[in-house]
């Protein structure tokens, strides 16, 4: 499962990604980012966890969470594997 972070501000790097979960939202264990910058600056991180309700609860944190100026956005997807 994955969650998607928006309105991040420009710039973010993938370390600040990081920071901003390990040492803001409290999320220590988490796999892949990735930071892409269109119009829109966007995070998508892998989370190391199939329950949609442990995604729920991350959004629900992230959402409305104050950094660096910015109001930040999110949501949850999930990603499917061909078998």
């Amino acid at each position: 499962m994955q969650i998607v972070i928006g309105n991040l501000p420009p710039g973010t790097s993938v370390e600040d990604i990081h920071s901003l979960l390990k040492d803001e939202i409290g999320l220590n264990d988490f796999g892949s980012v990735t930071v892409t910058e269109n119009e829109n600056t966007l995070a998508l991180v892998q989370l190391l966890t199939d329950s949609a309700a442990a995604a729920d609860v991350l959004t629900a944190k992230i959402t409305g969470f104050h950094w660096k100026g910015h109001k930040l956005t999110s949501s949850h997807t999930h990603i499917f594997k061909e078998g």
